[in-house]
């Protein structure tokens, strides 16, 4: 397997955890010093970004991450992603390009971009981009 092929397979992997619900993957396969870049809330730690995550994990009742597609260069991989995240009697649908950068089979910096209006209009303005 080639190196983009394999850090395809992480970012496979790690969207399936979200999807799965599976905190450790998410957790086991950012390096220790990985950063986000979120739309709307700037940089933040890994920290961060995975407490955001964990919270909506906990709170949704059910959760689809579809891969739409993903380009691989060098270390970085780009993925088009529509996910479908119930809470309760509600569903919070959205579009997002998510960039990756993989060093040494773990994701050292992430970038997400999503419809700020369609977060807006869920969470009442309370989304934080995770």
């Amino acid at each position: 397997m080639s190196q983009k092929e394999r850090n395809k397979d992480i970012v496979r992997r790690f969207l399936g955890a979200i999807e799965a619900g599976e905190l450790d993957t998410i957790r086991n396969l950012q390096a220790r010093d990985c950063t986000w870049w979120i739309i709307g809330s700037g940089e933040i730690s890994r920290e961060s970004y995975t407490k955001a995550v964990e919270a909506m994990l906990l709170s949704a009742s059910s959760r689809t991450v579809d891969i739409i597609g993903l380009v691989a260069e060098g270390d970085t991989v780009a993925a088009e992603v529509r996910s479908k995240i119930k809470f309760g009697e509600c569903i919070y649908t959205n579009e997002y390009h998510d960039l990756f950068v993989i060093k040494d089979g773990m994701i050292v910096h992430g970038r997400e971009y999503f419809d700020t209006g369609k977060v807006a209009a869920f969470f009442g303005g309370q989304g934080d981009g995770a």
